[in-house]
């Protein structure tokens, strides 16, 4: 099995779900330090696990996994550093090698029995037992905690522990020369991003990216089923249902909830979409049931809680914040939301029209005859109301409307693509949409489709502003199928694909968003400001490292390949 190798500044190392408890709120969970071989725990202090010393040349990494790193340095000896538990990371060095704890703050160090701990003062507490080449690192609420698990990790085998994290691969990853690693990295993102069932949630849910996210994400969370499908359906199901453990009485979702709380706004509908994907894989009608009518229920609350004007158009909430005008939309700093309030959204109707479509489907696999009508009735105005009023014949492209203003809102963006994954449009305005994302002076980039188009006043490289997503690509190559556009389907997706694996063997990871013109490292794209270096997220958010959907369905499209 060719595992994921290549090492990478900021990549995510964590423990999974998926091996045992692990929970956000005492969370130990680092990234890759940038010039040694080391990961940076995020503890209130921080604190960085380095093995250094020695003189190491001919490092070959065997596996940079999420939660299991290998190299073989010096032409023979091993080193490894392995998450054994939700707070103990054990390994082994090279001769000559010593690993070490390096604090990032006032923090107290002495040794006890051997063992080293590191006191920070405020009620966290990490470990360093070392016997031979052996070591453990461990986190506890207490010295004693902290001292305790890691002694007892010395005795655990990183020859037993190395073959039982590559089981998880051998099991799930595709033995391929070309994209055997690429799919390796997809699945070591997916899994890391597990949490475990408790903490106000009923089962294993997931989160955008471990960090800077820790939370629960409406449209992330299904955009991740649709990868983990692929992997286990079970898990895939819960994923979704997670979704509902924080639905209110009147069916709202919201787009954020944590383990004591949730925001008040909501996020794009795809729930039923992404139910039928899994659905498809797993044909368990008690998962379909459950979505079915928790999604009605959430449906009916876009209804009447989204819609203002008589054609039934979706608006999102907007909010006063510069760089987030509209987190509902999950577009955050989008300029089509710059100087409007309420706008009759291109793409919320589209995902309206699609989950009704979607819900009509269910409806009539569990026999809900009158409901499947009644959602079929539904998608069929939303459609005719969307080209009736958000077509525009002279351009030949779908805007949003501007409510107060009474006029059409012309931002060019990859949101106009939608009707196509929503069955919206007819064959001629689908030929319109498929020749913009062939023309250069618009949405054909070096790499496409820029979320705002080359050509518009808007266009930029600051996240939402001009920057390529993956699900947008994927919601817009399964629209393009859907209109018999196979060949354009295929050749958006393989360079997605190529741009994605090209990255990851220069950089190893998978990020949030990609430049249009692929000429530049997509850590350097703005995100809601200007770039700072060295990287530290908790001063602005880059692009993200290892994120989810990314992986997901990036995994997802490896599949269809395969």
């Amino acid at each position: 099995m060719k595992m994921p190798h290549v090492w990478g500044q900021g990549q995510l190392f964590a423990y999974s779900a998926w091996d045992g408890e692990v929970h956000c709120a005492d969370d130990l969970v680092g990234i890759l330090s940038a010039d040694r071989i080391g990961v940076r725990f995020f503890t209130k202090v921080k604190r960085e696990l380095a093995l250094v010393g020695g003189k190491l040349w001919d490092v070959v990494f065997d596996a940079v996994t999420s939660d299991y790193i290998a190299a073989t340095v010096n032409r023979g000896a091993r080193i490894r550093i392995l998450f054994a538990a939700a707070h103990l990371v054990v390994g082994n060095v090279a001769a000559e090698m010593v690993p070490v704890v390096l604090c990032e703050g006032r923090v107290t160090a002495r040794t006890v029995d051997g063992v080293e701990i590191q006191d920070s003062g405020d009620g966290e507490y990490t470990a360093l037992a070392v016997e031979g080449t052996r070591f453990a690192f461990a986190f506890g609420k207490s010295e004693n905690e902290a001292a305790t698990l890691a002694r007892d990790g010395l005795s655990l085998d990183p020859d037993a522990l190395e073959t039982q994290k590559c089981a998880f691969y051998e099991q799930h990853g595709w033995e391929d020369a070309q994209y055997g690693a690429l799919y390796g990295k997809c699945l070591s993102i997916m899994k890391s991003q597990l949490y475990s069932a408790g903490e106000g949630f009923s089962t294993i849910w997931s989160t955008p990216d471990r960090l800077p996210h820790k939370y629960l994400w409406l449209w992330d969370s299904v955009f991740h089923a649709v990868g983990h499908r692929h992997v286990d359906t079970r898990l895939a199901q819960g994923l979704i249902l997670a979704i509902f453990d924080h639905q209110a009485a009147d069916g709202f979702i919201p787009h954020m909830a944590t383990p004591s709380g949730a925001s008040d706004v909501t996020q794009p509908p795809v729930i039923a979409w992404g139910a039928m994907k899994v659905f498809e894989k797993s044909g368990d009608r008690a998962f379909l049931e459950t979505v079915y009518q928790k999604n009605k229920a959430f449906l009916y609350w876009c209804r009447e809680n989204r819609v203002k004007g008589p054609e039934g158009l979706y608006i999102w909430q907007t909010a006063g914040q510069e760089i987030c005008r509209c987190a509902e939309s999950g577009m955050d700093n989008s300029s089509r939301f710059d100087d409007v309030v309420n706008v009759e959204a291109i793409d919320f109707c589209c995902y309206m029209a699609n989950e009704t479509r979607q819900m009509r489907h269910m409806a009539e696999i569990l026999g809900h005859a009158e409901e499947a009508a009644e959602f079929a009735a539904w998608h069929e105005a939303l459609c005719r109301a969307i080209n009736q009023k958000l077509w525009d014949e002279n351009d030949g492209f779908y805007f949003d409307y501007d409510y107060d203003r009474g006029c059409i809102h012309k931002v060019w963006s990859v949101a106009s693509f939608l009707p196509l994954f929503a069955g919206v449009c007819d064959e001629k305005q689908a030929a319109a949409l498929a020749a913009q994302l062939q023309d250069p002076e618009t949405f054909a980039t070096a790499f496409p489709i820029p979320c705002v188009a080359k050509s518009d006043p808007t266009f930029g490289s600051d996240m939402w502003r001009g920057p390529v997503w993956i699900n947008c690509n994927y919601m817009v190559i399964e629209g393009l199928r859907g209109y018999g556009y196979t060949a354009l389907a295929d050749a958006l997706r393989d360079r997605t694909i190529e741009v994605m694996g090209e990255w990851y063997e220069k950089a190893g990871t998978l990020y949030e968003f990609y430049g249009t013109e692929n000429d530049r490292c997509p850590a350097q794209l703005k995100r809601k400001g200007d770039v700072i270096e060295p990287y530290n997220f908790q001063v602005r958010y880059q692009s993200v490292r290892d994120y989810g959907w990314s992986a997901a369905l990036l995994c997802d499209w490896l599949n269809e390949k395969r």
